[in-house]
């Protein structure tokens, strides 16, 4: 794989600094009485989609590690609905969660701006991509944070509950 340009790690970074503060403004839009009823049997809530996401961070640093100290690093895949309890996420309280996302993400950032390009570049064995890299990695979460500020917004933007 190329080493990642300066443009492509800019943007990744940028996206990551500001995940968070998306992510707290529209949970907080959600009325508090409608944050964890879920849309139906199985789909997640709107606390759910914002509270998995510092419950992610701890798993994606791991990964880093990992990556950068190993010279065949092998990742295997999370899913939540198959390795955590259903309930988990609703069990955890918001406002805890959103601070710890903040400071996580933060030095998340922090740490992710000292590689090298050529740290970004390392790339690993992921039981489910045929390719996975540094970059890759962040830039995934980076769009993974935009996908579960999406969902929080459509629970919140919902005109009919069942």
């Amino acid at each position: 794989m190329p080493l990642p340009t300066i443009e492509q790690l800019d943007a990744v970074l940028e996206q990551l600094t500001r995940g968070p503060a998306l992510v707290r403004q529209v949970i907080y839009e959600v009325p508090p009485e409608l944050r964890k009823r879920r849309p139906a049997l199985g789909v997640w809530s709107a606390h759910e989609h914002a509270v998995h996401l510092p419950a992610v961070q701890p798993i994606m640093l791991r990964r880093l590690e990992h990556m950068l100290s190993d010279p065949a690093p092998q990742i295997k895949s999370y899913e939540p609905s198959r390795d955590d309890p259903d309930d988990a996420l609703l069990k955890l309280d918001l406002d805890t969660e959103m601070d710890r996302f903040d400071r996580e993400r933060t030095a998340l950032v922090e740490r992710l701006k000292k590689l090298t390009p050529d740290q970004w570049a390392i790339e690993a064995e992921h039981e489910e991509y045929s390719r996975y890299s540094i970059l890759i990695m962040f830039r995934h979460i980076a769009l993974h944070d935009l996908y579960h500020a999406y969902r929080i917004e459509e629970r919140l933007l919902r005109k009919e509950w069942a």
